[in-house]
């Protein structure tokens, strides 16, 4: 092969690896006849022609149009930058699909993991809503059993004042019964003597009316104001639903003993009061 061709070959390779179209160049396309070559390659180089283009003469655009009238004159050159066109093309095409099926497995991958994620936030939506829906549950459970408790709490203390009400009532009525004895006993005898101060408890017993009870020494006023605050501290540790139930029993412990002081402070005064 001449170097000449073998030039041509090279250059062919060249421009198609370029993307240089040849034919385009020329005006013409790949199903021309080499015989038209020429007659396209003198119509469209004219103008560049050294003595057309003058001052303006592009020697690098003048050995492009040679070249390709030279490449597509030759038919193993021709053949061969054919050929490295549709290599290329294929090339490119090939990659074309390539990133296309990449592209397509990306979005793929993409849509599945958005899928996913969203999957998981609404699973993690109704889990949190769930929660929410069993805390709110037991709160009104709480709710229902504390209030349950109060109100055991406050009908066993209606009862209990019911109950004390009662037997107050039961005391006063039995001490009026007594006092109405004792006035008529006194009244037979000429010493009537009518108690002073303030009326306390089941019996009328002077507020300053002094008890000596042995162990205790007070006025009826003072066993009367313990009474009150021991029953006032149980019910303190009734409504609070105190877990320590030793210390409920001694407050109630306590507020027995205070009425019991009460209950022996009276009959000793009724006593005394019988015996003058």
């Amino acid at each position: 092969m001449s170097d000449d061709k073998a030039d041509l070959l090279r250059f062919a390779n060249e421009y198609a690896d370029k993307n240089v179209d040849l034919y385009e160049l020329l005006g013409v396309d790949a199903l021309t006849p080499k015989e038209d070559i020429h007659r396209a390659w003198r119509k469209r180089s004219l103008k560049y022609h050294p003595d057309k283009a003058g001052d303006n003469f592009d020697a690098a655009k003048w050995e492009l149009f040679e070249r390709a009238r030279d490449i597509l004159s030759d038919p193993n050159a021709r053949a061969a930058y054919d050929q490295s066109l549709k290599a290329k093309l294929l090339r490119k095409q090939e990659r074309e699909a390539m990133d296309k099926e990449h592209k397509k497995f990306a979005d793929d991958l993409e849509a599945r993991e958005n899928a996913h994620r969203q999957q998981r936030q609404q699973q993690q939506q109704r889990e949190r809503e769930k929660m929410d829906k069993e805390r709110e549950r037991l709160a009104e459970e709480q709710r229902i059993h504390e209030e349950e408790k109060r109100r055991q709490a406050e009908a066993a203390q209606e009862m209990e004042d019911l109950a004390e009400a009662r037997r107050r009532l039961k005391e006063k009525k039995e001490e009026k019964a007594r006092r109405k004895q004792v006035k008529e006993s006194l009244k037979a005898t000429g010493a009537v003597k009518k108690p002073s101060g303030p009326a306390n408890g089941a019996i009328l017993v002077p507020g300053d009316y002094i008890a000596d009870l042995g162990t205790v020494k007070k006025m009826y006023w003072e066993l009367v104001c313990d009474k009150l605050r021991a029953v006032q501290a149980v019910r303190n540790l009734q409504k609070l639903d105190a877990m320590d139930s030793q210390e409920l029993e001694e407050a109630e412990r306590e507020a027995r003993e205070a009425r019991q002081r009460i209950h022996e402070a009276e009959v000793k005064f009724q006593q005394e009061t019988a015996a003058v």
